[in-house]
């Protein structure tokens, strides 16, 4: 029944029960370019990380901390997608020099403050990064939403139509860059509205003095640690692509099938 199904220990259960099933996947033998496949795991390592948190928040009930990791956890995903099927020109190169011009952001900024110094950058390694970053912009132009040049929302859209349908669903990313991305940061933002989406507000009264307790709203609680699997699910999808791993496709579908019907 779909009132037993959509429950913070189902979810741990299901969680669970995708966890156990990647460590199949260790170690992971990759197809293809051996820089892209060690991007796409070194990702996928960092996602897996970031889950473990978020199982860890389930539990305690943080909502808007999920959203907030499901969010980055989302962006990451993408980039996962782009790269194992190479959907953006010139992709290991361009990935790996954005670095220099997140970098130089904060180190410019430092620097405008007089602080450079605490940039954790050398004055002989400023010129390195200079030209990096003056080089990456040269080549690719100033559009530095992400690394690609486009907007996430562009990027969710190459990657669902480079994929095959989720589920039957074509327009399965972006569905996720609304539920995930959008809704998260609405979720996640810091003002008492932002705030106030991630919890229940009960007045009650203690020695006729009137209180305000605060719990964490179930459904958003089981909206956010669901969607935050399917988000991790694809992160397992795009490491079993690059890996030439048929089982793990199928077993994304399965589970994605699992979790989005209402039965």
């Amino acid at each position: 029944m779909i009132e037993d199904k959509f429950t913070t220990s189902n979810f741990m259960r299901v969680s669970q029960e995708v966890l156990d099933f990647l460590k199949a996947l260790d170690p992971v033998g990759v197809r293809g370019d051996p820089i892209m496949g060690n991007l796409v795991f070194l990702n996928h390592h960092r996602n897996s990380s970031t889950f473990l948190s978020i199982r860890y928040l389930v539990e305690r009930q943080r909502v808007a901390d999920i959203y907030s990791l499901s969010r980055s956890m989302f962006e990451s995903v993408i980039s996962m997608g782009l790269l194992s099927k190479h959907l953006i020109p010139e992709d290991i190169e361009r990935y790996q020099d954005f670095q220099y011009v997140e970098i130089h952001k904060t180190y410019n900024h430092l620097k405008q403050l007089g602080l450079e110094r605490l940039s954790g950058i050398l004055s002989s390694e400023a010129d390195f990064l200079n030209s990096k970053r003056n080089g990456y912009l040269s080549k690719w132009g100033h559009s530095r939403a992400t690394w690609t040049g486009k907007s996430l929302e562009q990027n969710v859209k190459l990657v669902d139509k480079a994929y095959a349908p989720t589920c039957n669903e074509k327009h399965f990313y972006e569905y996720l860059y609304c539920q995930v991305y959008r809704k998260g940061s609405q979720a996640a933002h810091s003002s008492f509205a932002g705030l106030a989406k991630s919890v229940e507000v009960n007045r009650i009264m203690i020695d006729d003095v009137p209180l305000l307790k605060f719990k964490a709203s179930q459904p958003h609680l089981i909206f956010s640690c669901f969607h935050s699997l399917l988000v991790f699910l694809s992160s397992a999808r795009f490491l079993g692509y690059i890996a030439g791993r048929k089982d793990v496709e199928d077993y994304f579908q399965r589970t994605a099938r699992y979790i989005v019907s209402e039965e």
